[in-house]
């Protein structure tokens, strides 16, 4: 069984055992107020009926009065003074003088209905199908007698049992909807996981393996200069110099996070957006956002643009034109020139950056579309160079089924053609 299956059932097994003790606690506490509330009514039916014999008793005439007559006299005064479901007790001998109950009275002494604390003490016997709620109270006048309630409360109980009937399926209910909802939870966890080592396997394959080295080489280089900041006593030039390199090192950081970042997106299929798109629009959004970097930099930034359209998504377009052109820009010197243009040729449509820079060596052709690789690394290092705009580039061409085309010859320029 999978881990996740496994954590699922575990899951489900510490809710049912959470659920039976608290089911069953509940129906107990409901249980046993409902006899309890049962138990003080017949309760004060007993007492009220005690408090009118005692009232009504006369110990003078009693005392003058034959067996015979004690016995016709005290029967009269039980069933006027007491209902029906009581019972004239003798204490001594435990017979029965009066039974209004209907029901044979016998095993008096093994009730067990002394209870100080409790005015409304109670026993339930269960009598073939019936349930009987037993209470006694003894009588001061005539002394050495008791009055006995016998009551029925089969009803009671099979309320409780329809009670309880409803409460577990209550509860079965709670827990089949929250094991589904912890089943479809986990289940979703997990494959979120799996596509997130999905995306990281290719991710990995695709790199080589070189993101953790790479993302190392400018922390270790901003973690040295921070440590000789703190430690050692630098002369304010040294200082200015070992602040510049750690800013110099966090943007690069930064970018390569960037640019790490949308290469793991470009897995996520869902994520992407195809809609109809006019090759202008794209453009003059790119140059928009182009044209400050190539000022600084003093480098001709122009544009020429055909009349079509394409569907695409413009975001991940508007990465692939964004890394061609700031590639140009690192590598073309101030008073060069970039030119950004898009046009129709044999039934394909093509996105072309091309410059007037220092060119690619042509035994390095075949190797800069892979991540992390520079050509000139000291200089793509002092330009905020990552080594992964074109692969992100090749990703971002692929997804619209199309495919990128570099020419160069050093001291000439750069030519790379998205052609789709």
């Amino acid at each position: 069984m999978k881990l996740w299956k496994r954590t699922v059932l575990l899951m489900l097994v510490t809710l049912l055992c959470a659920l039976i003790p608290v089911g069953t606690l509940s129906l107990y506490i409901t249980g046993k107020r409902s006899l309890n509330n049962a138990a003080e009514t017949y309760g004060r039916q007993l007492e009220n009926g005690k408090v009118l014999l005692e009232q009504f008793w006369d110990n003078s005439k009693y005392e003058q009065m034959s067996e015979t007559g004690k016995r016709a006299y005290m029967g009269f005064q039980f069933r006027r003074c007491c209902g029906e479901g009581m019972a004239l007790i003798d204490r001594k001998s435990n017979a029965v003088i009066e039974n209004l109950t209907d029901y044979k009275v016998v095993g008096l002494e093994n009730l067990g209905l002394k209870d100080e604390g409790n005015p409304y003490a109670y026993k339930i016997q269960k009598l073939g199908q019936k349930y009987l709620l037993l209470q006694m109270e003894p009588l001061s006048r005539p002394e050495g007698y008791e009055v006995l309630s016998v009551r029925e409360v089969t009803g009671l109980f099979a309320e409780l049992r329809q009670t309880a009937v409803c409460f577990w399926g209550i509860y079965l209910a709670v827990f089949l909807i929250a094991g589904l909802f912890i089943y479809m939870m986990m289940r979703r966890t997990v494959e979120q996981m799996e596509k997130l080592q999905e995306v990281a396997e290719k991710t990995g394959a695709a790199h080589g393996g070189h993101f953790p080295m790479k993302m190392r080489t400018p922390l270790t280089s901003i973690i040295g200069y921070s440590d000789t900041l703190r430690h050692v006593k630098l002369k304010d030039e040294q200082k200015d110099r070992a602040l510049e390199h750690i800013n110099r090192e966090g943007k690069r950081l930064e970018a390569l996070s960037g640019k790490m970042l949308q290469m793991l997106g470009l897995y996520q299929n869902h994520a992407i957006q195809m809609e109809m798109t006019t090759a202008g629009d794209l453009l003059n959004h790119v140059i928009d956002m182009e044209k400050e970097q190539a000022e600084k930099k003093a480098v001709h930034l122009k544009m020429e643009c055909e009349v079509f359209s394409m569907k695409m998504d413009p975001a991940l377009m508007e990465s692939l034109l964004i890394n061609l052109i700031d590639n140009a820009l690192k590598a073309t010197d101030a008073g060069g020139s970039i030119w950004v243009r898009a046009y129709e040729k044999a039934g394909k449509k093509i996105f072309e950056v091309s410059d007037t820079g220092m060119g690619i060596p042509e035994e390095e052709l075949g190797k800069i579309t892979d991540a992390f690789y520079m050509v000139d690394k000291s200089r793509s290092r002092k330009e905020g160079g990552s080594g992964l705009g074109l692969a992100l580039c090749v990703k971002v061409a692929e997804i619209h089924g199309g495919c990128l085309k570099i020419e160069s010859r050093q001291r000439e320029g750069t030519t790379v053609r998205a052609i789709f």
